[in-house]
C-alpha cells in the first residue's frame, strides 16, 4: 500500500490528502493546530519543526505545504526553511527515503521587466523572502529526492483579496504583468505529480505551476469590474502607453505541460468566473 504524508493539511493539503485516500493510499496529515482531518486520514497535530523523530511515519511520498505567519524574511525562514530542515532531518538517514513535493512560489524569479519565464529560466530572487524559499528548496534537494512546485498567484474560493479591491474601488497601481493559477488547479498539479512518483516516474527537481495566460493586471481588473458591475478605479491622468505593462514577468509552465498536465481553468476569465458565482461582498460576510 502506498503511504503518503501531507505535512501541512490546510486548504490545499486537505484536498491532496482526500485524493490519495480515494486512491486507496494510507495517508497521514499534519497540521499545526486543530484536530479536524479529512475522512480516512490519520492526523498529527503540532509544530512539525518540534516533532520527535519517531513521530514521522515511514512513507513513500511527502507533501510539504506550509504557510508563513507573516511576509517577513524571519517568518519565511521559520516556516519554509525550518519545515524543510525538519523533513530532511526526519528522513535523510532512513533506509526508505520518500520523494518530497514542496509547494514553493514563482516569487523566486526576481525578473521584473516583462521577461518571459519558463522552467529553464534561472531563479534569481529579488527579495529576502524569496531567498528563503530557494534556501528551503536546496535543503530538501540536497537531502531527499524532491520536486519543488513553484506556484504563481493562487486564487479561488475564499481567496478574494483582488476581487475585494476591485469591488471596493481601491486605487489601481501601475499596470504590470501578472500570473495566476486557480486553487483547484494547484491541487490538480500536486496530485498529478504525486501519482507519477507512486508509479516510479522520475520528476524534475523544480516545476512551475501556472495557468496558460500571462496577462496584464489592468485587464484582469477591468474584467472583474465589468463582472461586478462597478466602476474601474483607473488613474484619472493616464496616458495611452501606460495601458501596456512593462513591469512584472510572463510565466509559462513548460515542464508540467511536457509531463501531460493541463489546468482546468486555462485563464482568468473561466477561473474568476467560477469564483464569482460564490462571491459575497465584504460588508455582507458573516
Amino acid at each position: 500500500m502506498t503511504k503518503v504524508l501531507v505535512a501541512g493539511c490546510g486548504d490545499l493539503g486537505r484536498s491532496v490528502a482526500s485524493h490519495f485516500v480515494a486512491l486507496g493510499a494510507q495517508v497521514t496529515g499534519m497540521r499545526r493546530q486543530g484536530i479536524e482531518f479529512p475522512e480516512g486520514v490519520l492526523g498529527i497535530t503540532g509544530d512539525l519543526t518540534e516533532l520527535n523523530q519517531d513521530a514521522w511515519p515511514d512513507v513513500d511520498l511527502v507533501y510539504l505545504i506550509v504557510t508563513p505567519q507573516g511576509r517577513t524574511e524571519e517568518a519565511y525562514g521559520k516556516a519554509y526553511v525550518g519545515a524543510a530542515e525538519a523533513v530532511a532531518q526526519a528522513y535523510q538517514e532512513r533506509e526508505q527515503k520518500p520523494h518530497v513535493i514542496f509547494v514553493s512560489s514563482t516569487s523566486v524569479y526576481g525578473q521584473n521587466q516583462g521577461q518571459l519565464i519558463t522552467d529553464d529560466s534561472l531563479a534569481v530572487a529579488a527579495k529576502p523572502t524569496a531567498n528563503k524559499l530557494l534556501e528551503a528548496e536546496q535543503v530538501l534537494i540536497q537531502a531527499l529526492p524532491t520536486t519543488s512546485v513553484r506556484c504563481s498567484g493562487i486564487y479561488g474560493p475564499g481567496r478574494f483579496r483582488l476581487i475585494d479591491g476591485v469591488y471596493e474601488a481601491e486605487p489601481w497601481a501601475e499596470n504590470s504583468w501578472t500570473n495566476r493559477i486557480h486553487r483547484d488547479d494547484v491541487v490538480g498539479a500536486l496530485c498529478f505529480l504525486g501519482e507519477r512518483v507512486v508509479k516510479g516516474q522520475t520528476l524534475p527537481e523544480t516545476v512551475i505551476a501556472t495557468d496558460e495566460q500571462p496577462v496584464s493586471m489592468w485587464e484582469v481588473k477591468l474584467w472583474l469590474a465589468s463582472a461586478l458591475d462597478v466602476l474601474p478605479s483607473l488613474p484619472s491622468d493616464i496616458t495611452f502607453a501606460e495601458y501596456f505593462p512593462t513591469k512584472g514577468k510572463r510565466i509559462v509552465a513548460t515542464k508540467l505541460r511536457t509531463l501531460g498536465w493541463r489546468p482546468h481553468y486555462s485563464g482568468y476569465v473561466t477561473g474568476y468566473g467560477s469564483v464569482l458565482k460564490r462571491y459575497v461582498p465584504p460588508a455582507e460576510r458573516a
